[in-house]
């Protein structure tokens, strides 16, 4: 196999591994804690928009475990913006891609 080939087939998989990344938020460890909450959470594309939610939890436990987890595996983020993990409360923001839709599954232990 040639140098050029090698250095093609290279690039093909690394866009590949690059491609199928998403990122998904776990926090916390939800070994001997109870689900206290799940929902999914899914919002249509709009062509050209960034697609927001905010997923807000309180209850009057603390919080051991988090997990949002993007199950259309693109680029969208999820992050905690307010409480967490020792809190009795969370904030988790939910951001898609331009133009692509939000589909995330988010659990909370306690």
């Amino acid at each position: 196999m040639s140098l050029a080939s090698k250095i093609v087939l290279a690039l093909f998989i690394f866009l590949y591994i690059d491609s199928c990344k998403s990122d998904n938020l776990v926090l916390g460890s939800s070994t001997n804690a109870q689900l206290a909450y799940a929902t999914n959470v899914k919002l249509g594309s709009i062509p050209f928009t960034v697609r927001t939610k905010n997923v807000f939890y309180s209850e009057n436990r603390v919080i051991k475990a988090i997990s949002a987890v993007d199950l259309n595996n693109k680029k969208s983020k999820a992050k905690v913006t307010a409480g967490g993990i020792g809190s009795t409360f969370t904030n988790i923001q939910l951001k898609s891609e331009r133009g692509e839709e939000l589909n995330y599954q988010i659990q909370i232990f306690v």
